[in-house]
């Protein structure tokens, strides 16, 4: 109850008027292939779904993923590095030692654009003859472990957010997600679009709504040619299901501009 005080009350309800202020004035844009900017914090869930998973090694040991070939080779951008990180303290995916009695630690996944590691629990890490990087997690004791994300995040890059937006004539601004749905093996996936802005040559214009991108993880990965400075971990109520097994975790990303991604809107 501590956590509730009145000045984090007066935040939330103050962020819930104006969010919904913003919708009233919001259009439903053309639709169709595009540049999307996406916004610092939230947009972490696409990095989590739609390319997540891909890099647990379960997944890549069985030839699932469509990175089970990857491995030390160049994937994306120069300026990408993709952490997955037990050691946030106090953070939501954090974890002092994984179900399997590995310790938790800092796994670079992707470092300077190179597929450096997937994430492992003791039996991937045997079939790979590497140790373990303390993702061996589970939802209770009734469950057997296996690889799983904890904090999962892109590291800053080099540009600001508005020099992004300011390199594209048109396309759109994403700052909030709901609902989606992704194929973990290939990566492809839709995303519902909560808020965000049309970019009218480099400067956000007119808010939008009811809108979903369509893509593939990993070509969206390979189609981000621009990193911003604002690093942010999206310290919300994270859940990740998988295989009927739920665990709590985190994710963020600076800003970052996907050259092409499908807008499904107006035709």
């Amino acid at each position: 109850f501590e956590f509730l005080s009145d000045d984090t009350i007066d935040i939330i309800a103050r962020e819930a008027v104006e969010n919904t202020a913003i919708l009233f004035k919001a259009i439903k844009p053309k639709g169709g292939e595009m540049p999307v900017v996406m916004g610092s914090g939230g947009s972490g869930i696409l990095l989590h779904e739609a390319i997540g998973h891909a890099f647990e090694a379960d997944f890549n040991r069985k030839n699932i993923s469509i990175f089970s070939e990857q491995l030390n080779k160049k994937i994306c951008n120069e300026h990408i590095n993709v952490v997955d990180d037990g050691t946030i303290p106090f953070n939501r995916g954090s974890i002092n030692i994984d179900d399997e009695g590995t310790y938790g630690q800092k796994t670079y996944i992707v470092k300077e654009g190179i597929l450096t590691s997937y994430l492992h629990d003791r039996i991937s890490a045997k079939h790979y003859g590497i140790p373990s990087t303390g993702n061996g997690r589970r939802e209770s004791f009734r469950n057997m472990p296996m690889p799983r994300m904890r904090a999962t995040y892109m590291e800053a890059g080099n540009v600001t957010e508005s020099d992004i937006i300011a390199s594209v004539k048109r396309g759109i601004f994403v700052d909030k997600f709901t609902n989606g749905q992704v194929q973990i093996g290939a990566g492809d996936f839709t995303f519902f679009v909560k808020s965000g802005y049309l970019i009218e040559n480099g400067k956000l214009t007119q808010p939008i709504k009811d809108i979903n991108i369509i893509g593939n993880g990993p070509k969206a990965l390979a189609d981000i040619t621009m990193v911003a400075d604002n690093a942010k971990i999206d310290n919300g109520t994270w859940t990740c299901g998988k295989d009927g097994q739920s665990c709590p975790v985190t994710c963020g990303m600076p800003s970052a501009l996907v050259s092409k991604l499908t807008v499904g809107g107006e035709s």
